[in-house]
């Protein structure tokens, strides 16, 4: 399943027993951390026909602050398909006597996270009972999302960290 964890401030092993720090990692980890993660995926999706609905949980130990975002309701495997890729695989029809389709497609989206709307089917429409499909590459849209938050949210979570040390 594609998620983005983080895992931050190692160093600070001994403090994260404190239930006051806790608790303030917590909320801006639920408040600050989840809400842009958020918004980076939905606008990933954000002209998708079949948009998943993501989620996200935070997990607080001693070892690690982590956020895990991954996509949920009844498209999120549209979305692993596109953001993993596929195989290539054989195509029949099923509920129908012939396929119908587009011999090309053009995506909007690139390897690596770099997105730009949605795909246009291209050239002369066919009918066939089975198709060999090629495969999909796979966009990776967490890796992308990850290495360009990766600074903010060390910088965020090491001033709430200072923020709760400060209070305590």
């Amino acid at each position: 399943m594609p998620t983005v964890a983080y895992r931050t401030i190692r160093s600070r092993r001994k403090f994260i027993k404190a239930p006051e720090i806790k608790a303030a990692l917590g909320v801006t980890l639920d408040t600050v951390v989840k809400r842009r993660f958020l918004i980076r995926f939905r606008r990933v999706v954000g002209n998708w026909k079949h948009k998943p609905v993501f989620q996200a949980r935070k997990f607080i130990t001693m070892e690690y602050l982590k956020v895990n975002v991954f996509p949920a309701g009844p498209n999120k495997q549209i979305y692993k398909w596109v953001t993993d890729g596929t195989r290539a695989h054989i195509i029949r029809a099923r509920n129908a006597p012939a396929l119908a389709f587009q011999l090309g497609y053009k995506p909007k989206t690139k390897p690596v996270g770099q997105y730009g709307g949605m795909g246009v089917a291209t050239g002369k429409r066919v009918h066939a009972q089975e198709v060999h499909h090629p495969g999909t590459k796979a966009r990776e849209f967490e890796k992308a999302i990850k290495e360009d938050e990766k600074d903010w949210v060390n910088r965020t979570l090491e001033n709430a960290w200072r923020r709760a040390i400060r209070s305590v």
